[in-house]
């Protein structure tokens, strides 16, 4: 249950009432990692107004909002509140439209103030790409023990299937369909479900860690265990998101490779490999889930080496002398 109050249980506010009742049902509709966000965002605005002694949200108009953001955008050092970046604060004021809108929608607003705040312009980054012979290095590495299977199956499958962390920490067993070869993801991003092919070493790897997983649940006391998920600890609890990237970093650092391997890494790297390979970005976009193209397109950015390396070799007029050609 998200509710305000999880977060601080100092907050005592009569703002808290209405976002309690939004959170609600929001959850019910949309993944925990996106009802995280919204309770995290809505908390931080509730302090807020708290402390200006705001305590009711049609006073939460346009220049409140424009100031609270000021306000997250520098930060404080002195009293240890880091600034939040470009990217973040897209995501509070996006989180705070959804809320306004159901506010307007219950009449306790008359308009939505964030609808008329532009989100901050960010720089355009490139997502970082694990070149594939290194990936290789790393997964060809054979597990040293039991905890190294699952990792392993962990690894094989965010790289195969380009799953994001909470996607993976949030799959159950029944979503696997080793017969098709292929997971179901439920509630991705923007509560949607898709299904994603897997690959033949990712299902090996998988097979594996499934009679590990069920040695380990037989063992597990009955509190402690849960049967439904696919990556469980040894104890039997599914594992966090925290846990997996953790295990993720690890698995790279005992396998020799100098890089800060982490779950949307993989991703970004499997997403590029394949666009190398088929040229296809509407494939990419289905795989990762994106519902707008737009968001796909940033890696046709990373594959402009490689395509021009294919045009080199390629195009009768592209291909480069040797050096005793010339």
């Amino acid at each position: 249950m998200f509710n305000i109050n999880e977060i601080d249980k100092e907050i005592d506010s009569p703002l808290c009432q209405e976002a309690n009742l939004f959170l609600s049902g929001y959850q019910k509709i949309y993944s925990p990692h996106s009802a995280r966000v919204k309770q995290q965002a809505l908390s931080q605005l509730i302090v807020y107004l708290k402390e200006r002694e705001i305590d009711a949200w049609p006073e939460c108009d346009e220049r409140v909002l424009r100031e609270y953001l000021i306000f997250k955008a520098k930060g404080d050092r002195r009293k240890q509140r880091e600034r939040l970046s470009s990217a973040s604060l897209e995501t509070h004021l996006a989180a705070l439209r959804i809320f306004f809108t159901y506010l307007l929608e219950k009449e306790i607003v008359t308009y939505n103030p964030a609808r008329l705040i532009s989100p901050p312009k960010k720089a355009e980054r490139l997502p970082k790409v694990v070149e594939a012979e290194l990936l290789k290095t790393i997964l060809d590495r054979p597990p040293e023990d039991l905890l190294e299977k699952r990792d392993l199956a962990i690894l094989e499958l965010l790289y195969s299937s380009g799953l994001r962390l909470a996607e993976v920490a949030a799959l159950n067993l029944q979503h696997l369909d080793l017969n098709e070869h292929l997971v179901r993801v439920i509630d991705g991003k923007g509560g949607k479900d898709r299904l994603v092919p897997v690959g033949q070493v990712a299902l090996i790897a998988i097979k594996e860690w499934l009679s590990i997983r069920q040695e380990w649940l037989s063992a597990a006391s009955l509190l402690d265990r849960d049967d439904e998920a696919l990556f469980i600890s040894q104890k039997g609890g599914r594992l966090s998101d925290r846990q997996i990237s953790r295990r993720v970093k690890r698995y790279a650092e005992q396998s020799g490779v100098n890089i800060n391997l982490h779950p949307h890494l993989l991703r970004h790297s499997m997403a590029t490999h394949i666009l190398e390979s088929s040229q296809d970005i509407r494939l990419v976009q289905e795989l990762l889930g994106h519902a707008d193209i737009s968001t796909t397109q940033v890696y046709t950015h990373l594959n402009f080496n490689h395509l021009a390396k294919v045009f080199d070799a390629a195009h009768p007029r592209a291909k480069r002398k040797k050096e005793s050609d010339k």
